[in-house]
């Protein structure tokens, strides 16, 4: 079925599994669409969902001090979730809502962990997806502590392009750290170099 080719792509990126491996893992998915503006998670639910982003983009942020501060994106073609909530069962400080219409694929807590049980390859998918995770969460760290706001914005248009493209400026300000007028500041200077 053809909602399902993106995600297999993806998952044969980290695994190999054989056919009967990969139809419990499929039958474990529910298709869902949404709006652009509704709500995969909100601040203060228990994350119970990995989503896989078939079609559309997401915007990850909290609210600090009454401000949104974006932590991340997800595009068509990856997965998005608060992982820490997912795993430690306890309530989200993430909001991760719709920034155009959405087709996802999700995968619920329960049904991942009863695969994990049956199957060692979904443990080793699972596994690897988690360092995967780690992976970006300590560049993003390090790149906050260690690199300037422009050579952050760098980074991001040469290894996310689909942000630079879609993402309206105030929203990559955000992610950056920086203000709205701070990135207009860099991106002039940019053009004129």
């Amino acid at each position: 079925m053809d909602e399902f080719i993106s995600i297999r792509n993806y998952v044969a990126r980290f695994i190999t599994f054989t056919e009967a491996e990969w139809h419990v893992h499929q039958s474990m998915l529910v298709r869902r669409f949404l709006k652009k503006g509704e709500f995969i998670l909100r601040e203060g639910e228990v994350c119970n969902h990995v989503t896989f982003l078939n079609k559309g983009f997401v915007r990850v942020y909290n609210i600090v001090h009454g401000e949104e501060l974006t932590i991340n994106f997800g595009f068509d073609g990856n997965y998005v979730t608060d992982y820490s909530s997912f795993v430690s069962r306890k309530p989200s400080r993430d909001f991760i809502i719709a920034m155009e219409d959405l087709e996802i694929l999700q995968l619920s807590h329960a049904d991942m962990h009863a695969a994990f049980e049956r199957y060692p390859v979904w443990e080793k998918f699972g596994r690897l997806v988690a360092e995967y995770i780690l992976i970006f969460v300590a560049e993003r760290n390090r790149s906050l502590l260690f690199q300037t706001p422009e050579e952050r914005y760098i980074n991001l248009m040469k290894e996310r392009p689909k942000v630079i493209a879609n993402v309206p400026l105030k929203y990559i300000a955000s992610y950056l750290g920086i203000t709205p007028e701070a990135l207009s500041r860099i991106r002039k200077r940019m053009s004129e170099g």
